[in-house]
């Protein structure tokens, strides 16, 4: 899934997404795909790492996180394992939420 990545890193750049904001995404999504090949993930992976950081981080790196991954997902053509996900909006808007996608 690495060539993935680095198309999907491509058209971030390509789309004018800042350096810094494409290196978070590059360390971001090679390190999970360590884990398990982002190629073979599927809803219950998605689900898993998600409660996985929930657990463990605090909400705002978890919503970061799930803005990554259903941002690569939605990209490589795999909404549906990521559809399910919201995403909180920063503490100026408590309560609501929004799909990024």
């Amino acid at each position: 899934m690495v060539n993935n990545i680095e198309k999907f890193l491509h058209d971030l750049k390509i789309s004018g997404t800042a350096e810094k904001t494409l290196k978070d995404y590059s360390r971001f999504l090679k390190n999970i795909d360590k884990v398990k090949s982002l190629e073979k993930w599927d809803k219950t992976d998605v689900n898993r790492y998600i409660m996985d950081q929930q657990n463990g981080c605090l909400i705002g790196t978890v919503e970061i996180s799930k803005v990554k991954i259903k941002r690569f997902f939605t990209w490589a053509g795999k909404s549906e394992l990521v559809s399910h996900l919201n995403i909180k909006i920063p503490a100026e808007n408590p309560g609501t939420s929004y799909s990024a996608g």
